[in-house]
């Protein structure tokens, strides 16, 4: 007795069948078609009698090689229907698997120094060192020295007995009387400086208190008790023009001095309390969808829709964190063309391109340079650049690559000697660059990076309309701490 095979029509599923669901969650840390299942796996439909009594009469031979035929029809005749039989096209669909969205990595942590928000005001309190009164070269309220500046020993004088050009006057119109600030005066140690339209003359005293020109011509008188300083003809001075002097005095005396006053003059300092703020803004976006759509994601892909959004939102979320960030250290960039570099004559043919290719490498290293010179505590350990810039940061000596190959808007692009982390970002202009400062302290990061509220999603809400809306909301702050740091430049000539 012949066994009967039973089969569904396409398209309907037996009672006793149950529907495919995914066989574990979907979640924004895995491909959202992980669980996904092939549509194409239908029954086939059953041999009919017909077909079985013609098959009865052929020879062997021909029963293997009509099987043959009926194989290969199985296997490649209904794509190849659906794919050129126009009737066909919105009846029998060949689906592929579901492809999953992009997703970007959050790599601002990898520039920006990270501080956990207790508030969503977090001030971040620390001392700066400030000159309370001019001495010399030192100007009145220099910060000396913070957890962000570095400007100890700057000028040696300032708690020494030497003044260093003091102006004395820089006022347009006529000058002949000025007083030195720090008193009493030593005898033989007054030189005077006058600069007009940029020519600079110089004058002296004799140590008797005669101010004198060159060969000895009298020009002036200097007490040495009160400071004053006068000239016998006047210097007439206009916009830009100055009169300094550089001088020592007795720092060891206490008083009193001519004004009845005691203490020794001196450089002075004090501390300020100052704080960073930072201040966390929200950042929040909504999506929506049907439960038809959540069904048949499921039913037909193995796939959770509100997995799928939750992906989607994050994603978004953190792209614009990348972007807002690399922008606010770009805007805060101090751009000196002298760190450009112009790739010019490597198409002209006028140099060889690997040996100048390091002019590029010693561009970086001068900007960075720059940093210290400027800051004289941190130097820069991080590159953001353009996609153009990246392609000839490549091809640098000691550049080294970095493995990932997923990437999706800005990325990692390797390292170059100090520059541990070197980001290439397709927001930036392709031919730009910018360095900055990046440290487990504190105190020696360009910008902070402060999380107040961590991506965190609402409950999922279904209406009486058949939607669903879930929202997804963060909050952080973004604060450049020290400019000083940040450095910019360009590449000229590209090709």
């Amino acid at each position: 007795m012949a066994i009967k095979k039973s089969f569904s029509p396409a398209g309907r599923r037996p009672a006793n069948r149950r529907p495919v669901t995914a066989s574990r969650a979907i979640t924004a840390g895995k491909s959202i078609t992980s669980a996904a299942r092939n549509r194409n796996a239908r029954p086939q439909s059953a041999t009919s009698a017909k077909f079985n009594a013609v098959m009865a009469s052929l020879s062997p031979e021909k029963q293997n090689f009509t099987r043959a035929i009926m194989a290969n029809y199985r296997r490649m005749g209904t794509p190849i229907t659906a794919a050129t039989n126009t009737s066909n096209i919105a009846a029998k669909p060949d689906f592929m698997e579901l492809l999953p969205i992009f997703t970007q990595k959050l790599l601002l942590l990898d520039v920006f120094g990270s501080v956990a928000m207790k508030s969503r005001q977090q001030l971040i309190p620390y001392f700066k060192v400030k000159t309370e009164n001019t001495k010399g070269e030192t100007l009145k309220n220099t910060i000396l020295a913070s957890p962000f500046v570095n400007a100890q020993g700057v000028d040696p004088n300032f708690t020494g007995r030497v003044v260093k050009n003091e102006v004395v006057s820089d006022a347009a119109g006529s000058f002949t009387t000025g007083n030195l600030a720090y008193i009493p005066v030593l005898p033989g140690s007054v030189t005077v400086i006058v600069t007009i339209s940029g020519t600079a003359t110089a004058y002296t005293d004799d140590g008797a208190g005669n101010i004198v020109g060159t060969g000895g011509a009298a020009a002036g008188t200097i007490d040495y008790a009160t400071g004053t300083l006068t000239f016998t003809n006047a210097q007439v001075l206009s916009a830009g023009d100055t009169v300094k002097a550089t001088y020592q005095y007795d720092n060891e005396t206490v008083g009193p001095n001519t004004n009845g006053e005691y203490g020794a003059a001196m450089g002075k300092i004090d501390l300020q309390l100052d704080e960073i703020n930072l201040v966390a803004t929200a950042r929040e976006v909504a999506c929506y969808w049907s439960v038809y759509s959540a069904f048949a994601a499921s039913q037909e892909y193995g796939a959770n829709i509100g997995d799928m959004s939750k992906e989607a939102a994050f994603s978004q979320l953190t792209a614009e964190l990348n972007t807002a960030g690399f922008k606010l250290l770009s805007d805060a960039a101090a751009y000196n063309p002298q760190y450009n570099w112009d790739a010019a004559p490597v198409k002209s043919g006028s140099v060889v391109p690997s040996d100048y290719l390091n002019m590029f490498k010693l561009k970086l290293g001068q900007a960075s340079a720059s940093i210290y010179q400027r800051t004289r505590l941190t130097q820069p350990n991080f590159l953001i650049v353009g996609t153009n810039t990246a392609e000839y940061l490549k091809m640098v000596n000691g550049f080294k690559a970095d493995t990932a190959e997923d990437n999706v808007g800005p990325y990692k692009l390797g390292s170059l000697d100090q520059f541990k982390t070197i980001i290439c970002d397709p927001n930036y202009d392709p031919d730009t660059w910018v360095m900055g400062c990046k440290s487990t302290d504190i105190r020696r990061n360009s910008a902070l990076f402060g999380e107040y509220m961590p991506f965190t999603s609402t409950d999922a809400i279904g209406l009486a309309n058949a939607s669903i809306q879930q929202g997804y909301v963060s909050m952080q702050a973004m604060e450049v701490v020290n400019p000083d740091t940040i450095v910019k430049g360009r590449l000229l000539g590209t090709f």
